[in-house]
């Protein structure tokens, strides 16, 4: 029954995530793991997409007859949250898990991923510091940005066939890559104000300059290209000069979500590369 094994790959997921990742990787970063859960819940989302998008069969939920999507997400919620309640109690994590989120935007803001002490254990550590060569930096900077770039071309051409289901791939690309190049600048990027000293806090200040400038311009190629395309349409004979049909396939709009989700997040370490690259040659 397909209801069962959406059942079962939300448990694989929600098993590795809450057994393995959270505990390993996050630990006691509530904000981090409130982002990274982002990802969690599209996998089994994104899966469903690849099994049931084409000949989209109706899922049974006790009385209600749904779709593979609606099925998929209320399912899903449904086993989590008792899940995530009974994490965030065991690691004695409710009171701060909630208490981040009442909106309390001064210093350490939702938007900073990289809590106060993790910061500091970086600053210190050495463990990493094969990615903070001249080298290493170089090859960051361009790997991430072929598999940002190159990684949506391919779904965007593939539209709804078996090779979509590499969107699995660039979603995990896309956080290994942000992954490292956070590690790379040792948080910086992502610290808050009272994690850096003057020149660091500098340091990190001049870094989102840059990436808004980088963001601007990427925003700005996209709604030229809108244009480009409306205008382009608007010539065609059988135009009416207001209506435009723009059709997307479900591997399509991941493509386009990660695009802006991994460019939001790696721009600001990118720029800080990017910077600390250009100190070098001095």
């Amino acid at each position: 029954m397909n209801e069962l094994l959406v059942v079962f790959y939300i448990l694989v997921t929600l098993a590795v995530a809450y057994l393995w990742i959270y505990p390993k990787y996050i630990g006691n970063n509530i904000k981090l793991m409130a982002w990274v859960d982002v990802v969690v819940t599209s996998i089994p989302i994104a899966i469903s997409a690849i099994l049931f998008w084409s000949s989209d069969p109706i899922f049974q939920l006790f009385t209600f007859e749904l779709n593979w999507f609606v099925y998929t997400l209320v399912v899903l919620l449904a086993i989590e949250l008792p899940i995530f309640l009974l994490y965030l109690k065991a690691r004695g994590l409710s009171k701060a898990y909630w208490q981040a989120f009442k909106g309390d935007f001064s210093g350490d803001t939702p938007w900073t991923t990289a809590s106060v002490k993790s910061v500091e254990k970086q600053l210190d550590d050495t463990k990493w510091d094969g990615l903070r060569t001249s080298s290493a930096k170089r090859f960051l900077l361009v790997a991430s940005n072929v598999a940002l770039v190159g990684g949506t071309i391919f779904l965007l051409q593939v539209g709804d066939n078996a090779w979509s289901a590499y969107s699995l791939i660039h979603i995990l690309l896309v956080f290994v890559f942000w992954f490292l190049l956070r590690q790379s600048v040792r948080l910086v990027s992502e610290a808050p104000d009272e994690a850096l000293d003057e020149m660091l806090l500098q340091k990190r200040n001049r870094s989102y300059v840059v990436a808004y400038r980088w963001l601007s311009g990427i925003a700005f190629g996209a709604v030229t290209a809108l244009m480009v395309y409306s205008i382009v349409v608007d010539f065609q004979t059988d135009s009416d000069g207001f209506n435009y049909l723009l059709s997307f396939t479900w591997p399509q709009v991941q493509a386009l979500f990660w695009l802006v989700f991994g460019y939001s997040f790696m721009l600001p370490s990118m720029a800080m590369l990017s910077q600390e690259l250009k100190m070098e040659k001095k």
